[in-house]
């Protein structure tokens, strides 16, 4: 099959050609790829030096049509569209039996990398992914992908679903405002999107770009409103311009910057007993004294992902309004283009909300 491989010797770009074609073991089934999601993550994670098996086949988000099963899994599999939830573990842990299986001692993520210390196991008979041809799934791992969705918007359950986690864990009260930062990446858009979903009234989208914040209004004019903020913006400046929208202050802030001081500025944009949840991944210090955050009885929640319930409950949101979705993939790439795709990814030299590869595209 060809695949775009991750090698140890030149990691800066993918490796384009053929490899011997994967075989299901025991439980698996065999995954014709009809689209996999490109995300940065996992491109941050290699810079790093986390990702523990090369060459790897990256690629945590597959959709396609299951071809073969391994010995032990079921054969009514074979001919269903199908996407993978990649994330593995034990099943069994305290973690892994109340929706918080991200936090498994054996967590680690088909196509992408390890995050448990026990994970290795697992993720070294499925560290390769959706960005080839072929790719090998536990069929404990498939989930059928309704008509209604297309292949490219199941590739995109995952991070539709990673909007769902962040959602579900902001609380939001029926009528809310909601203030989305780094709004005009993917999981920006993709929670805007959601917000309906979610009571939300009004959503204020931040991010550095007039232009590319009033393309994320455009997906719900009537509820979406902008904020600009610029590196040299004061807190109060900030907080002035979403109280203008939103006089009584914010119900929650739902945060992906990974850098700058943006969260801190919006900070006294959020009204008594506000919520923030953060995905972000910023490195820095959060700069909010903890007195404020008594006083103001502000409650501040980290998460660093979904879970297969959150999976499930994002395609079942896709799946009754397809459309609305299909809206937040802008590129899609041929395979022998995955360099393209990830330098784009990388650069973000043009907008981009989502990208998909389809391995069987000329």
């Amino acid at each position: 099959m060809i695949a775009a491989q991750v090698l140890e010797d030149d990691q800066d770009r993918f490796a384009i050609g053929t490899v011997p074609d994967p075989e299901p073991g025991p439980g698996d089934v065999l995954v014709r790829v009809e689209a996999a999601g490109l995300a940065p993550g996992a491109f941050n994670l290699l810079r790093a030096g986390r990702v523990p098996i090369l060459p790897t086949i990256f690629g945590h988000e597959v959709a396609g049509v299951a071809v073969a099963v391994g010995a032990g899994a079921d054969p009514a599999w074979v001919g269903r569209r199908v996407r993978m939830h990649p994330l593995l573990g034990c099943g069994r842990c305290e973690y892994c039996v109340s929706d918080r299986e991200m936090m498994c001692s054996a967590h680690s993520m088909i196509g992408h990398t390890v995050f448990g210390p026990d994970a290795m196991p697992l993720y070294r008979r499925y560290h390769d992914g959706g960005l080839a041809e072929l790719v090998v799934v536990p069929q404990t791992h498939l989930d059928d992908l309704p008509d209604a969705v297309s292949f490219d918007l199941g590739a995109k359950v995952h991070d539709v679903a990673n909007a769902v986690r962040a959602l579900k864990l902001a609380a939001l009260p029926p009528a809310a405002t909601l203030v989305v930062t780094a709004a005009t990446g993917t999981m920006g858009t993709a929670t805007a999107c959601l917000a309906p979903e979610f009571g939300v009234a009004r959503v204020i989208v931040t991010g550095r770009s007039e232009e590319r914040l009033e393309a994320v209004r455009a997906l719900d004019p009537e509820r979406i409103a902008t904020v600009v903020i610029a590196d040299t913006d004061t807190a109060g400046s900030v907080v002035g311009r979403v109280r203008a929208i939103a006089p009584q202050g914010a119900h929650a802030v739902i945060d992906y910057y990974p850098e700058g001081d943006g969260l801190a500025k919006l900070f006294g944009a959020l009204r008594l007993g506000g919520r923030i949840v953060t995905m972000g991944m910023l490195p820095r210090p959060l700069s909010i004294p903890l007195i404020a955050l008594s006083v103001s009885c502000t409650t501040v929640v980290g998460t660093r992902g979904c879970t297969r319930a959150d999976a499930l409950d994002a395609l079942r949101v896709m799946a009754r309004d397809p459309d609305r979705y299909a809206r937040l993939i802008t590129h899609r790439f041929p395979l022998i283009e995955a360099n393209a795709a990830r330098a784009l990814l990388t650069d973000r030299s043009e907008p981009l909300w989502m990208a998909v590869v389809n391995p069987r595209a000329a």
